[in-house]
C-alpha cells in the first residue's frame, strides 16, 4: 500500500510538472523568416561566416564543417529553441513547426524528443551538440521545419 501511494504521488508530482513546463512553453511566440533573417545577419557577422557558407545556408545545407555548428547554434539560441547549459526545448521547437494548437502526444513531438536526446548524447560541445539535433530532425523533416518558419510570416 505505502507503495502504491509513493507510486501515485511521483505521478501526481510528474504531471503537475509537465504541465507547469508546458504552462511556461505556451507563451512561446513563433518566429517568421524575417526573424530567421535578422538572426542569419547577426549570425553571419557574429561568427565570420564566409559568403559561400552562407548561400548554403540559405539552400537549407548545413555541412558539418568547423563554423556551420556554432552559426546554427546561434540560430537556435536567438529562436530560443536551444540554450548552451539545458539543450533543445522540445515544446518550443513543436509551437514554432505546429503554432499554437500543437498536440505535443503526436510523432512529430516524439521525433524532436529523439533528436534532442541524440544530442544531449553528442558530447560536451555545444555548438556539436545544436548541430546533431538540428541536423537529425532537419533529416526527416526539411519540408516542415521550412514551413514552421514561413507559417509565421502570413
Amino acid at each position: 500500500m505505502k507503495f502504491f501511494l509513493a507510486l501515485l504521488s511521483l505521478i501526481f508530482a510528474v504531471v503537475l510538472a509537465d504541465e507547469h513546463d508546458h504552462a511556461a512553453h505556451s507563451d512561446y511566440v513563433v518566429k517568421t523568416n524575417a526573424d530567421l533573417l535578422r538572426y542569419r545577419d547577426e549570425c553571419v557577422s557574429k561568427l565570420s561566416i564566409p559568403a559561400d557558407l552562407v548561400e548554403k545556408y540559405k539552400q537549407w545545407n548545413f555541412p558539418d564543417d568547423e563554423k556551420t555548428p556554432c552559426y546554427l547554434k546561434c540560430i537556435l539560441e536567438k529562436f530560443g529553441l536551444y540554450d548552451e547549459e539545458k539543450g533543445f526545448d522540445v515544446h518550443k521547437i513543436h509551437h514554432q513547426l505546429d503554432g499554437d494548437k500543437v498536440d505535443h502526444s503526436d510523432a512529430t513531438h516524439g521525433a524532436i524528443e529523439n533528436c534532442a536526446k541524440e544530442a544531449a548524447a553528442a558530447g560536451d560541445d555545444a555548438c556539436v551538440r545544436a548541430y546533431r539535433g538540428f541536423s537529425c530532425f532537419l533529416k526527416d523533416n526539411i519540408q516542415l521545419v521550412q514551413a514552421g518558419v514561413d507559417k509565421g510570416s502570413k
